[in-house]
Parts: structure tokens; C-alpha cells; sequence
């Protein structure tokens, strides 16, 4: 008996924890998530600046998913030097180019390596935060997760701007290893051509290419 009502009252616990992102957030994520993940393929560019004391560091990225196939490029500056990094899953093989004064050097993969990116770790923040609060400001719905689930999460907590007219990502702010890390989302484009994600080696003419 005794072991009955103490899995009853675990059960209840349990079930407390689980409900305590409110059904108002739910919805909106589910909303943005829909408009984000799009099945004709969806680009969007984003500016990144992650600041520690009076150390900061701004990166330019663009992001393209349709299905399994991704693509970024990205560009910063690197002890006042440009980098631009671009990298592709392309169906078969992910590719990488970087970009040096030393000339450009193509990686060709087999298989998909691409890492998860900071949109889609935000997209599914309900699912991965045991606590939400959302604010409605003019334009957009504000919602601050924390209380990961898993105990490795870098970001305790995160705050995401999602527009209240077509529920598109707007923001990311978190602190990760006491960084203050802000993405800001600039455009998004809707359909893209699987062409789009395909190595043109025509392009980098003088590239080492690297099989692995």
C-alpha cells in the first residue's frame, strides 16, 4: 500500500514538473516552429554578439535548412582579420570551405556532420526548459525559459522574441560560462532549391580539396 501511494505521489510530482511550461507558450512555439521549419526550405540571417567584460565578438551568420539538407556560411573577425567559414549537408556528403589569405581549403565529408545550431536548440526550448514566462510587448510575445532539463544545457535560461503577426524568430539571449550571448534575426527567406546546398568546386578554382 505504502509503495502505491508513493508512486502516486511521484507520479503527481512528475506530472507537476512536466506542466509548468503554460499551454499559452506551448502554442506559440508550436506556431513559430511551424513557420520556421518549412518544407520548401527557409534562409535566414542572423548577427551574433557575445560579450565578456569589456571583451566582445560579433559574428554575421546565414542559415538554410530544407529537410535534411543545411547550409551556413559564416563570417567574423578574427584578431582583426575577416573569416568567412561556409559549410553544406548536401544529401551525401557535408562539405566545408575555409576562406584565408593563404588560399581556400575544401573539406568533403561522408555522411551528415552538421552541428545543431543556436535556432534550432531555441526552437525547441519548451521541450528542453522546465519554466516559461511570456510577456506580450508591441510586436512580439517575449518568453524567458530556465530550469533545463538536462543537467549539460550551457544556457540555464534563455529569452526568445517571436513576432505576435507571423510568429517568426526574431531574438535569442542567454548567458553561457557568464558570456552574454544575443542573436538577432535580420531576414528570412522562404524556397530553396536543393541546388542551393551542392558544392561548386568551379567556384574555388585554386582550393585544396580534402577527402575524408
Amino acid at each position: 500500500m505504502k509503495k502505491a501511494i508513493f508512486a502516486a505521489a511521484l507520479l503527481l510530482i512528475t506530472l507537476a514538473g512536466w506542466a509548468q511550461i503554460p499551454a499559452e507558450v506551448t502554442d506559440v512555439m508550436d506556431r513559430c516552429r511551424a513557420v520556421m521549419i518549412n518544407g520548401n526550405g527557409l534562409e535566414y540571417e542572423s548577427d551574433i554578439t557575445a560579450s565578456l567584460g569589456p571583451l566582445s565578438t560579433k559574428m554575421h551568420f546565414v542559415l538554410a535548412d530544407k529537410g535534411d539538407l543545411s547550409r551556413m556560411v559564416m563570417t567574423m573577425k578574427l584578431m582583426g582579420k575577416d573569416v568567412l567559414v561556409e559549410s553544406s549537408f548536401d544529401g551525401t556528403d557535408t562539405w566545408r570551405v575555409h576562406h584565408s589569405s593563404k588560399g581556400d581549403t575544401i573539406t568533403i565529408t561522408r555522411g551528415n556532420n552538421k552541428e545543431k545550431n543556436a535556432g534550432d536548440f531555441a526552437l525547441d526550448c519548451d521541450k528542453k526548459y522546465r519554466k516559461a514566462q511570456m510577456k506580450r510587448k508591441e510586436g512580439y510575445y517575449e518568453i524567458t525559459f530556465s530550469e533545463p532539463k538536462e543537467k549539460d544545457t550551457e544556457a540555464k535560461s534563455i529569452t526568445l522574441k517571436i513576432s505576435d503577426k507571423n510568429y517568426t524568430l526574431r531574438e535569442m539571449r542567454s548567458s553561457i560560462h557568464g558570456a552574454r550571448v544575443t542573436i538577432t534575426i535580420a531576414k528570412i527567406r522562404v524556397g530553396l532549391k536543393d541546388s542551393y546546398f551542392k558544392l561548386d568546386l568551379s567556384k574555388y578554382p585554386n582550393a585544396v580539396v580534402v577527402r575524408k
